[in-house]
């Protein structure tokens, strides 16, 4: 049971991954608990974790692989929930305040910010729950004291022993909260910006581009300027040997052009067999001698060799002229050059 959930986590985020091993380590928490509490001759206590390290056994071997497999972690997070308001208050209880016992609790504050699947309503109740016991506890302590009194110095260690506990888990948590998140933004990123076949940007990525930073190239000085590709007779492709091996061919152009140019350099799908590559810092020469590399590279290269697939490709380029010159014009200036290059026989590179 182990084994699968540690092979099924391999596949998960950080997210979950940080779920569980969080709960291994509660689980271990507790059971060292039973050993401190029977040497400190607090049987009862010893018995409160017992009963708790049963509910993280559950938790991790009863409910693991079906949550990983549901993505619906609402009954660990309340079984949990109440273990730690159970465990600490009861150990608040009978040790007093001063044990340190209650900071298990006051995460209970924070935790369910880092959930991502709770409702408001759900966090709403948690917090209102955890925020009771603590003052109830508080009351409790500065009122009635412990019901068992330990030498002072075990007292001491207990409190810095949690502490530190609480403080450690809390940062680690924090820390791969803020990975998962991070995560998440990248996913997102990806999702809108590029292309899900080639993984290389899309057009909605190179319209953002353009139209927060527009390119004036006497205003900053350099040359800029933008290729557009088209794959010849790519229909009869897709005709012939079916999608699957279309599909295949654009992935491989795809990896040729990112490892023809420099890694700074964008490269995009401009749709169906058309790719948009926007270069700066050249001029009209650089621009075709590009233009030229990329051509060849294409030409000699086996696309799918289980196939035997082998492509050319048309190039239409445009150089920036003035500083009122838009990308929308430049494009239609390289689509122009695009046309051209195809109406005279395809497989070649034709600069406006």
């Amino acid at each position: 049971m182990l084994l699968d959930i540690l092979k099924r986590l391999k596949n998960e985020n950080f997210y979950w991954t940080i779920g569980f091993y969080a709960l291994v380590l509660a689980g271990t928490t507790h059971f060292i608990f039973i050993f401190l509490f029977y040497f400190l001759d607090v049987p009862i206590l010893s018995f409160v974790n017992i009963f708790s390290v049963f509910i993280y056994i559950y938790c991790i071997f009863g409910l693991g692989l079906k949550t990983l497999e549901t993505k619906d972690d609402h009954l660990i997070g309340w079984l949990v929930y109440f273990e730690l308001i159970g465990h600490g208050g009861i150990a608040t209880y009978y040790l007093g305040l001063e044990s340190g016992f209650i900071y298990y609790i006051v995460t209970l504050i924070f935790i369910p910010f880092f959930v991502l699947s709770y409702t408001n309503m759900v966090r709403i109740v948690r917090v209102t729950g955890v925020v009771f016991v603590i003052f109830a506890l508080e009351l409790w302590g500065h009122n009635y004291g412990s019901v068992v009194t330990l030498e002072s110095n075990y007292i001491t260690f207990l409190h810095y022993m949690n502490l530190t506990i609480v403080l450690f888990s809390m940062s680690v948590i924090s820390y791969f909260y803020s990975t998962s998140v991070y995560e998440y933004q990248k996913l997102l990123y990806n999702q809108s910006n590029k292309d899900p076949l080639t993984n290389l940007f899309n057009r909605r990525y190179v319209d953002d581009v353009f139209e927060n930073n527009m390119v004036h190239s006497e205003d900053k000085g350099i040359g800029f300027g933008l290729l557009l590709i088209d794959i010849d007779r790519f229909k009869k492709i897709n005709d012939k040997y079916g999608h699957k091996w279309g599909d295949k061919v654009l992935i491989v152009l795809s990896r040729l052009l990112k490892e023809n140019l420099r890694e700074s350099t964008i490269v995009s799908r401009w749709g169906g067999e058309e790719f948009l590559i926007i270069l700066e810092n050249t001029n009209q020469e650089e621009l075709l001698y590009i233009g030229e590399r990329l051509r060849t590279v294409v030409e000699n290269t086996v696309m799918v060799e289980e196939k035997n697939i082998k492509i050319t490709i048309t190039l239409g380029g445009a150089i920036i002229t003035n500083e009122d010159e838009t990308f929308e014009m430049l494009l239609a200036r390289a689509d122009k050059a695009l046309y051209k290059g195809k109406k005279n026989g395809r497989n070649q590179v034709t600069v406006d």
